[in-house]
């Protein structure tokens, strides 16, 4: 019988063989929905990032769990929920505009805290999906975080498209890597703007392959929706 302890197992086996010897490469267990139980199992098999996509739901989830846990928030930010941040997340993975950006970084400044914040970049020009789609606007925004003392940047997310093939997608990841490597060369940050946010259970190890840092992967490891 499969356990969430064995399909963690099984998940961070086909990371260790796709990654081809890399160490920086970190799992984000995507636990939208699923009980905190179930995050506790998974915790106790040794994984310590978690990704939820609305704050309440981690509001309501963080309490009750170790306080060794890294929460990723790995869905929109609202301006109205940014006051809950600082006390729960480590990492924003989407951000991407300015006036969220200014909102966040005032809640963090007011609970004398910071954030490591990645850009959300919509490269596959979905029109259901967030995120900035140009480099233009990539660089002002960029520039605008930078200006903000409590926000971290570092590095940009994306999504591949579900309904497109593996060459599309690895052109999406392969198009992402690109941009944060000459980005992250033009800001003087390549130390810090490293992190690549993109794969899901479907499309992981091809992120992977194109230098994904971290991977947000969640029915494969906790069971269906």
């Amino acid at each position: 019988m499969e356990t969430i302890e064995s399909r963690l197992r099984e998940i961070l086996d086909k990371i260790r063989s796709a990654s081809s010897g890399r160490q920086d490469v970190k799992l984000i267990a995507v636990s939208k929905t699923k009980p905190v139980s179930s995050i506790l199992e998974a915790f106790k098999a040794g994984q310590l990032h978690f990704g939820e996509n609305r704050i309440q739901e981690a509001r309501d989830k963080s309490p009750q769990t170790p306080q060794s846990i890294h929460w990723h928030l790995i869905g929109p930010l609202q301006k109205n929920k940014a006051k809950y941040c600082p006390q729960i997340f480590s990492t924003l993975h989407t951000l991407h505009r300015t006036d969220i950006a200014d909102n966040l970084n005032q809640k963090l400044v007011e609970a004398d805290k910071t954030i490591d914040v990645l850009i959300q970049m919509n490269l596959s020009g979905e029109s259901s999906k967030s995120g900035v789609e140009g480099l233009d606007e990539l660089k002002r925004l960029q520039d605008h975080i930078l200006t903000l003392p409590n926000l971290r940047l570092t590095g940009l997310m994306t999504m591949g498209d579900p309904n497109a093939d593996a060459k599309v997608n690895q052109k999406i990841f392969s198009d992402l890597r690109e941009i944060l490597s000459k980005e992250a060369f033009r800001l003087e940050l390549k130390n810090q703007y490293k992190e690549l946010s993109m794969g899901m259970s479907g499309d992981f190890e091809l992120a992977i392959k194109e230098g994904a840092t971290f991977v947000r992967i969640g029915s494969s490891i906790f069971g269906t929706r």
